[in-house]
C-alpha cells in the first residue's frame, strides 16, 4: 500500500501567458485544479492549495493558504507550503499538471534517502514541481531567495538531491502554460481513451 504523504499544490502564479486563472481552466471537463486535487487522493494525507491569498479555492472545497510573499513564483510557494507542514516530507504539485499516477509518487517515495532534502524526476533539467521536498530544506530555500534567485533549479543544484528517471509514461505535454497547451493536452487525452486502431 503506498504511504500517504501531505500534498501541496501551488496556484499563486499570475498566469499571464494562459490570459486567466488557469486553475479554474477545464481539462477533460474539470478545473486543473481540481482535476489535480482528484488525482492526489489515492496518496494524500491532506491537501493544500497555496495561492495568492488564503480561501481563494476554498469553494472548491480546497483547504487554500495565502502565500506569504506573494510574486516571488515557486520558491516563493514551497517556502509557504514548507511554513505550513508538520510532517517531515511533502509532495509538491502545480496546479497545472495534466497527469499525476500513484506509481510515479510511489517511484519517488522510493528514493528517498536519509541525508536527501529533496527527491524529484530529471531527464536534462529537474522536474520541481512533481517532487518530493523535506522540511529540513526551508533553511536552503530562503538562502536561495536571498541571493536573490527565484529558480526551483538554483534550489536543487545547491541541496543534496535524489534525482529519478522519467516513468515511461511521462506525457508529451506535462504542464498548461498556454491556451494552445491546453488544447493540446485535450487532444492527447482523447487520443489516449481512444486510441487509434
Amino acid at each position: 500500500m503506498l504511504d500517504r504523504i501531505p500534498v501541496y499544490i501551488l496556484a499563486g502564479g499570475k498566469s499571464r501567458r494562459f490570459g486567466s486563472d488557469k486553475a479554474l481552466a477545464t481539462l477533460a471537463g474539470e478545473p486543473l485544479l481540481v482535476r489535480v486535487a482528484r488525482m492526489v487522493k489515492p496518496f494524500a494525507a491532506s491537501v493544500t492549495v497555496v495561492a495568492d491569498r488564503s480561501g481563494r479555492y476554498s469553494a472548491l472545497g480546497l483547504r487554500t493558504i495565502g502565500d506569504l510573499s506573494p510574486g516571488l513564483g515557486p520558491l516563493g510557494g514551497l517556502i509557504t507550503a514548507l511554513n505550513d507542514l508538520r510532517e517531515p516530507w511533502m509532495l509538491l504539485l502545480s496546479c497545472d499538471l495534466i497527469l499525476v499516477k500513484a506509481s510515479w509518487i510511489g517511484h519517488l517515495l522510493a528514493h528517498r534517502r536519509e541525508n536527501a532534502l529533496a527527491v524529484a524526476f530529471r531527464h536534462q533539467i529537474w522536474e520541481p514541481l512533481c517532487a518530493l521536498y523535506s522540511r529540513d530544506i526551508q533553511s536552503h530555500a530562503h538562502e536561495v531567495l536571498a541571493a536573490g534567485e527565484r529558480s526551483l533549479q538554483q534550489l536543487f543544484a545547491m541541496v543534496p538531491a535524489v534525482p529519478v528517471a522519467l516513468p515511461s509514461d511521462w506525457p508529451p505535454i506535462v504542464q498548461i502554460n498556454t491556451p494552445d497547451d491546453l488544447q493540446r493536452a485535450e487532444e492527447w487525452l482523447k487520443s489516449m481513451t481512444h486510441p487509434e486502431a
